[in-house]
């Protein structure tokens, strides 16, 4: 079932602006069992491995999560300072694996979590869980691309000598199997850190603020523990700016957990 994803990724390398050339290009040293077992991965970290949980609304969210890497889609007249990220998976696996129409939209179609319950059992429903099921792999091949083009926004929009810095660490850290899963895992996770809505008393908790916030290394082992140090780091204290009714401490534990399991993998 990985032709189709090595499909997807060669579409997307023989599209793929100019400019990326000088940053990482993580498919590039990826082998489709490397993009397979990292799927597998953010699979298992975001839904547990269950297809139930394939389309997903905590009761402490206020927006519904679905496929692999739980792309969150945002409901009308709500407003979250977080990327709609199931928008733009829908629009990228559409390009090579047909849609259900009523998922090509901006906006989810539910209300509250209440209506999205009634629609649990719904035969559009478990189409959906069908579509998300069979196109993991396109799925995975878009999380690898967004993350690729975003590291070229990301780069773009920092001076010149911190680019260099940022870009640095990120080469240093996909030097193995489990870095490469730990960057994109930890982008799909909590971001990229550059997008402005995504504050808490002016501070971010992306994937920038983690490769600020560690030391420069040459030794890919050692940068990836100290990935994932300082992404524990950064949550703790998005943790501590979090406005109080969003209670975010609960989480904790998990978030520290998903960073730490980084070294192991």
């Amino acid at each position: 079932m990985f032709k189709t994803l090595l499909l997807v990724v060669v579409f997307y390398v023989f599209y793929i602006p100019v400019s990326l050339a000088a940053t990482p290009s993580l498919s590039a040293h990826l082998s489709n069992a490397d993009m397979a077992w990292i799927g597998e991965k953010i699979f298992q970290n975001e839904t547990a491995g269950k297809v139930e949980n394939l389309t997903f609304w905590s009761p402490n969210e206020e927006f519904p999560s679905f496929g692999i890497g739980h792309f969150i889609w945002i409901p009308q007249n709500i407003e979250v300072p977080f990327e709609p990220t199931f928008v733009e998976m829908v629009a990228f696996v559409s390009q090579t694996e047909s849609s259900p129409k009523w998922i090509q939209q901006r906006h989810a179609p539910w209300a509250n979590k209440a209506e999205f319950d009634q629609a649990w059992w719904s035969e559009d429903m478990q189409a959906l869980r069908d579509w998300l099921v069979n196109t993991k792999p396109q799925q995975t091949g878009f999380i690898i691309q967004r993350f690729e083009s975003r590291i070229e926004t990301l780069l773009n929009g920092l001076p010149k000598h911190q680019a260099a810095k940022i870009h640095a660490k990120i080469e240093t850290i996909s030097q193995t199997r489990a870095g490469h899963f730990a960057l994109i895992d930890y982008a799909n996770f909590k971001g990229f850190g550059d997008h402005p809505a995504e504050r808490y008393q002016g501070q971010g908790w992306g994937l920038l603020q983690v490769l600020q916030a560690m030391p420069a290394r040459s030794n890919p082992k050692l940068a990836l523990q100290d990935f994932a140090q300082a992404a524990e780091s950064v949550l703790a204290q998005r943790v501590k700016n979090a406005p109080v009714e969003r209670n975010e401490q609960r989480w904790m534990p998990g978030w520290a957990k998903r960073v730490t399991n980084y070294v192991t993998d």
